[in-house]
């Protein structure tokens, strides 16, 4: 499939996905968002690819949502469907069955910085600036930055960054747990690469199954939560991989993963 707003390039097992509207700062129109979720669709059926990273240009990752198509927000009706609109987008890069890792120079903020968490791995430049400015415009971060921030940084830090609207470096954002890794801004791509490399290496079927296992215990009582987890290792334990994986530590060698 052609696309408008993103770019798409397959190297080995990994595939890499940079947003591509730089005129308006890699904004997050619902169209480029069709085209991204579009793009992980193809990515998970693809059995080839088995990890994917998700760029933006050298100084903006992503700037935000779309003000133009924000300013049409005029309703409680349709600012409800707005916001429930980012959520669903980012619930499915969120549950994309393969791992996604975000890379990140310059910019990353608002929708961006929303879309970023949503991935399960975040590279970002040192020198980066993360932040969700929503505040200053009359709006809040409404793609999951006001309710998951404070739950990954803490309710001060959070407050913080919510009620000013003051962006933080990308080595600040790793200190606070807001991002798994900060390096030198030319050394993003490369070490995002070395990680997607890393996790293509993996047994495919279990690094589903963790995903899902993850984000679907979040919010339950521990109870009912372990029980997800040993229903989880039911799945892996009827698995050729799981066979595999066991038999090649007992034979001291190392395994072929099939995903099967």
């Amino acid at each position: 499939m052609s696309y408008e707003n993103i770019l798409v390039e397959k190297e080995d097992a990994v595939l890499l996905i940079t947003l591509n509207r730089p005129k308006a700062m890699n904004a997050l129109s619902q169209a480029l968002l069709a085209e991204l979720l579009q793009a992980l669709k193809e990515a998970e059926e693809d059995a080839q690819i088995k990890s994917i990273i998700i760029a933006g240009a050298e100084k903006f990752f992503c700037a935000g949502a779309d003000i133009s198509e924000v300013n049409k927000v005029t309703s409680p009706f349709s600012g409800y469907d707005y916001s429930q609109q980012f959520h669903r987008a980012f619930t499915e890069v969120e549950r994309c069955k393969k791992p996604v890792i975000a890379a990140v120079r310059g910019l990353v903020l608002g929708g961006g910085l929303e879309l970023m968490l949503s991935c399960d791995f975040q590279i970002v430049a040192d020198d980066a600036r993360v932040g969700v400015p929503e505040v200053n415009i009359g709006a809040l971060p409404a793609g999951g930055g006001t309710v998951k921030l404070p739950r990954i940084m803490g309710a001060a830090k959070a407050k913080e960054m919510l009620l000013l609207g003051d962006p933080i470096s990308g080595k600040e954002a790793e200190a606070l747990g807001l991002v798994n890794k900060a390096v030198p801004a030319d050394q993003v791509l490369a070490e995002a690469r070395s990680l997607a490399a890393k996790l293509a290496r993996k047994p495919p079927l279990v690094l589903q199954v963790i995903k899902a296992v993850v984000y679907n215990t979040e919010g339950m009582d521990l109870r009912t939560a372990l029980d997800v987890e040993a229903q989880g290792l039911s799945i892996l334990a009827a698995s050729e991989d799981f066979v595999e994986g066991t038999s090649a530590f007992l034979q001291k060698r190392k395994p072929e993963f099939k995903g099967r």
